[in-house]
């Protein structure tokens, strides 16, 4: 038998989580730890990444919103829901390619709990589960001056992967993440694999460069995701978004709207998800947008497990 509560206080919002970018948050983080034993090199390359926010913002980003407990025993109609991540630590390993080139892998291992806004019919309650997802970098440094002078000026960041990650229990599969900007696209299949490059100036016409923007209130964005799914009727895919304020910058959630359905006559059905906006690079800074794919158990069933796949996609505002 569940055990129930019930809200007291003002009804929760969940749908739109605002969190600051790159300011610090209020999560327990541990420090960075270096495999294998650590050399004078890999602690400069961890002190880079520990500060840069193509690395630092996975729990920001995916953070939605701090609740208040409670369930309920009356069957589950969803208003809201949202991740309230609690803890967050970092691992980096490193893979020396030759002398002067490393590809560091940073894993973001995010635990807390997801807050589900359930309808009743005197009043609104809340249930939780445990939430437990690892978010996964990939990111290449060269050696670019003299050896032994100062080893964090020594490392230069040269290209950082997409993003891909979700909880262990994966009961969706992302298949493609497509990033629309202004009349620019990059699509990937594989985003670990995919290593965008910082270069010139020029990069930004080049397939495998990070796109890079300049502060422009105008700036259009799309986002495209193609899932597989095993749910008949539907998914619950998100996208994580920078926003801007007078203030700074923040990130929202937005849900994704179903573009086609397709079923694969295997049980199995092929999904195509997008979501779009603009007056979002007014800022100068490293950001990424975040895909989100949960399993529609995930939120419409409350002993369900939670289920996600994320993905995401980075880009320069110069």
């Amino acid at each position: 038998m569940r055990s129930y509560y019930f809200i007291s206080g003002t009804i929760l919002l969940f749908l739109l989580g605002i969190l600051g970018c790159e300011k610090s948050s209020n999560l327990s983080t541990q420090p960075d730890t270096i495999i294998p034993v650590a050399t004078q090199d890999q602690t400069a390359i961890g002190s880079v990444i520990a500060q840069d926010p193509l690395f630092t913002t996975d729990a920001n980003a995916l953070s939605d919103a701090v609740p208040s407990l409670a369930k309920t025993s009356t069957a589950i109609i969803p208003r809201g829901w949202g991740r309230k991540i609690e803890n967050a630590s970092r691992t980096v390993t490193y893979n020396h390619v030759d002398d002067s080139t490393v590809i560091a892998t940073v894993v973001n291992t995010l635990t807390g709990q997801v807050w589900i806004r359930v309808k009743e019919t005197s009043k609104d309650t809340l249930i939780y589960k445990p939430l437990a997802e690892t978010i996964t970098h990939k990111v290449e440094f060269r050696q670019t001056s003299i050896a032994g002078f100062d080893s964090l000026r020594n490392w230069k960041m040269v290209a950082v992967s997409g993003v891909q990650g979700g909880t262990a229990n994966n009961g969706m599969l992302i298949q493609n993440v497509t990033l629309f900007i202004n009349d620019d696209t990059v699509s990937v299949i594989n985003p670990l694999d995919s290593l965008f490059q910082f270069a010139n100036k020029n990069v930004y016409n080049r397939r495998w460069g990070i796109r890079e923007l300049k502060p422009n209130f105008a700036t259009q964005f799309k986002v495209q995701v193609t899932v597989k799914s095993t749910d008949p009727d539907s998914d619950v895919v998100v996208a994580h978004r920078p926003l801007w304020f007078n203030t700074g910058c923040a990130y929202g959630r937005a849900s994704m709207k179903l573009l086609s359905s397709v079923s694969n006559g295997d049980g199995t059905f092929t999904r195509v998800y997008e979501n779009d906006w603009k007056w979002q690079s007014a800022f100068a800074g490293r950001y990424s947008v975040y895909v989100s794919a949960i399993t529609r158990q995930s939120i419409y069933d409350d002993q369900a497990a939670f289920s996600s796949n994320v993905w995401a996609l980075p880009y320069v505002v110069e």
